[in-house]
């Protein structure tokens, strides 16, 4: 998920799972390509029900 205040309004997947093939998301990469500033990629992975999106929220800023 990418998260660039200026750039877009709401986090983004890079990379898509079609067909048991992953691929990068090339919405995404045009972003990316227009990024002046370092990214910084973070992952979060853990059991069903466990607050990886309650921790990702917390990172990007969103404290709902």
């Amino acid at each position: 998920v990418v998260m660039a205040s200026e750039t877009m309004k709401a986090p983004m997947c890079l990379v898509e799972n079609k067909n048991k093939q992953l691929s990068v998301n090339p919405s995404a990469i045009q972003i990316l390509n227009n990024i002046s500033q370092p990214v910084v990629v973070v992952g979060i992975v853990g059991m069903y029900r466990t607050g990886k999106s309650y921790l990702m929220n917390c990172l990007a800023g969103q404290n709902h």
